[in-house]
């Protein structure tokens, strides 16, 4: 205070004059609180190398005069002037018997309190200090336990202790890898019980997570309901269905629902429901926008050019329903269910007046949309589905007409003779122009049905104008039709050997009478199964152009409009009644064989030997479509040893039976083995 003085001569609080005259002792209160201020010792040096002590100030004098860098004190000899570090090492690398009492303890002690402040101590060890160092930090000890802390002194915890792991796992990364090995040492209930403990059993996934597990799992809002409950029960909570509504409001284009006029079957038109994309320019862009963020666009090694975008629309009516779709082909998989965007549905048959009123808002899109350029790149629309879709689309009266081919203008009857055997009329392209123009001549000429054949059976205006070279042909329908006339040939042929089976048959070998007219009965059954599906395509065909014109008369009614529809009811009529003619004869035609054999499919032993191996291979004609197969079960078939299976299964039959037929068996089983498998390497 007396030094203070002699620089200071004004108090700083009240600014009074002051003299050490007028100095007082403080009183027990002050003097108590003051005793107790830490305080360093007289000797300490900035540069480490007096006394490092820290002591009380009741304490300070005693320190001094007891203090080992004191040069005064004649009790205890002053410690060489080194660096803390140096003579810790220097006591660690020494010869134990070179140690005198405990001056190392405390020369330790005195080094380690005077950098606890830094944290850390690092010294080195061994011989000459060449040792691996030892590392020396501060650990707080906790006065109380964990489980009864606070927040706060749980947070200060958790930072010390992370302190300590990054610094012995050499940083954050060494210290999660740690945390990650300490945890998997745990089992898999402990770590259950953990991570429920911790409160991160539960997890929201992000937004648009629901929306892509109902559309990859082709889920209603339903089931959508039923999954978002059995998560919820894992700890996993998907968003509601009301935001994920809101968020399909938001990000995708908006269906339009609307009841529509389609007609029925005998010509009424009835109101029904369907839903569209009103605006198909827009979707089309939206969805290749979408495909450029997530890097999805892919022009298959050059397959597509670069400077183009392919764009695949088509229709198929199946389970109640009418769909049209969209596939964008610059994808990975543009044919999978992710990639096919639904355009338009309702639920009537694909009738060409039902396809006129639901489709025909798509007509200038079309036009326009194959005159769009996204980012400097023309968009191609292609069409694809089944023969009977495309047909319609393009006006033709179906593939039962005197020119049923969408590419030329091939006869139906020159279309088994090869290209240079047909004349050059047959050979002529179709196009949308000359489509266009076979309708106004159509039209020109009163539009009569049975004169579908002047005008290369062009009976109604195209309805979505994609240009006839950018169908796709149903490859996939003329592999299983193909396959299907290969299986059908077979079993017809196996039939007439169940035929030549039964005349050696005792009932039929002593009436031989009989068996000639077994013969002409199969071949009359034959004979009348052709005509009811010629009459069935006729009748089919007529009942489409009916409704056609239906729809038409609804919007321009006029006096030949009525006689066109007239006519049309009275063609109906009479295929209705070819039909209903050509099924009584073959009812009758089966009792009699029936009467004969005692089947009326006369399914004999060898044709009945087939079946079994198709069901061995688990495959199946379906009931309806003329027993026609499945793409997959086709697939199957054509295996080489279900081939082998299937074209000789009779043959072991007829060698039972039969042995003078054996022969023929062979031949039959030789050359559909042998037609089959090369087929299946096409």
């Amino acid at each position: 205070m007396c030094e203070w003085l002699e620089r200071n001569s004004v108090c700083k609080s009240c600014h009074e004059q002051l003299m050490a005259s007028r100095l007082r002792h403080p009183g027990k209160a002050l003097s108590k609180s003051a005793n107790n201020i830490s305080i360093r010792c007289d000797h300490y040096e900035p540069s480490l190398k007096g006394c490092p002590d820290v002591v009380s100030l009741h304490r300070l004098q005693e320190h001094v005069q007891e203090c080992a860098f004191n040069p005064q004190n004649t009790r205890m000899k002053p410690v060489r002037s080194v660096r803390p570090s140096s003579a810790v090492a220097d006591v660690l690398t020494a010869s134990p018997s070179k140690l005198k009492g405990n001056i190392a303890t405390n020369l330790t002690a005195r080094l380690v309190t005077a950098r606890v402040e830094e944290g850390r101590l690092e010294v080195k060890t061994g011989d000459g200090g060449r040792g691996k160092p030892q590392v020396y930090q501060l650990t707080p000890e906790g006065s109380v336990p964990s489980t009864e802390a606070s927040a706060s002194t749980l947070r200060r915890r958790e930072a010390e202790l992370t302190r300590i792991a990054e610094s012995v796992c050499g940083g954050s990364d060494g210290a999660r890898v740690q945390m990650i090995a300490g945890l998997k040492r745990l089992s898999l209930s402990a770590q259950e019980q953990l991570l429920q403990d911790a409160g991160l059993c539960s997890s929201t996934p992000a937004p648009g997570t629901a929306l892509a597990i109902k559309a990859d799992l082709q889920l209603p809002w339903a089931k959508l309901r039923k999954l978002r409950q059995w998560l919820k029960v894992m700890g996993i909570t998907l968003e509601s269905e009301q935001h994920v509504r809101e968020f399909v409001a938001r990000t995708l284009p908006k269906y339009t629902a609307l009841d529509l006029p389609f007609a029925q079957k005998d010509g009424e038109m009835s109101m029904a429901a369907a839903v569209f994309f009103p605006d198909l320019i827009s979707v089309v862009l939206h969805f290749l926008d979408v495909l450029k963020e997530s890097d999805r666009l892919s022009w298959h090694s050059g397959a597509i050019p670069a400077s183009e975008i392919w764009l695949k629309v088509g229709g198929d009516h199946g389970g109640g329903s009418f769909k049209l779709s969209m596939q964008i082909a610059n994808t990975d998989n543009p044919n999978a269910t992710r990639n096919t965007i639904p355009v338009h549905i309702f639920n009537e048959k694909d009738s060409a007046a039902n396809l006129e009123t639901a489709l025909g808002q798509y007509r200038p899109q079309l036009e326009q949309l194959q005159l769009t350029h996204w980012e400097g790149k023309q968009i191609r629309v292609f069409l694809f589905g089944d023969y009977e879709f495309q047909t319609v689309n393009y006006g033709l009266s179906g593939a039962g007409g005197l020119r049923p081919c969408l590419h030329c203008h091939c006869l139906k009857t020159d279309m088994a003779r090869c290209q240079e055997e047909r004349c050059s009329e047959d050979k002529r392209p179709r196009s949308l122009q000359t489509l266009a123009h076979d309708h106004a001549k159509y039209v020109e000429a009163g539009s009569r049905l049975s004169h579908a054949k002047h005008f290369n059976n062009v009976i109604r205006h195209c309805i979505l104008p994609v240009p006839i070279s950018n169908a796709i042909i149903p490859i996939l329908h003329l592999d299983l039709g193909i396959f299907k006339w290969m299986f059908d040939a077979m079993l017809k042929e196996i039939r007439e050997l169940d035929t030549q089976i039964a005349a050696k048959c005792a009932a039929i070998d002593s009436d031989p009478a009989a068996f000639s007219k077994l013969c002409q009965l199969h071949a009359e059954v034959r004979s009348v199964e052709l005509a009811m599906n010629d009459a069935a395509v006729q009748k089919h065909t007529i009942q489409q152009q009916l409704q056609f014109v239906a729809l038409h008369a609804q919007q321009h009614v006029d006096q030949d409009v009525v006689g066109v529809v007239a006519e049309l009811q009275q063609l109906h009529q009479t295929a209705v009644q070819t039909h209903d003619l050509h099924s009584t004869k073959h009812t009758r035609l089966l009792n009699d064989i029936q009467k004969v054999t005692g089947s009326k499919g006369f399914e004999g032993p060898c044709y009945s030997s087939v079946e079994p191996v198709l069901q061995d291979h688990l495959i199946k004609r379906q009931v309806y479509h003329s027993g026609s197969f499945v793409g997959n079960h086709v697939h199957r078939a054509l295996q080489p040893t279900v081939v082998t299976a299937i074209t000789s299964a009779h043959v072991p039959v007829v060698q039972t039976r039969c042995p003078e037929l054996l022969q023929n068996a062979q031949d039959i089983s030789k050359r559909y083995e042998g037609l089959m498998t090369g087929y299946a390497s096409c």
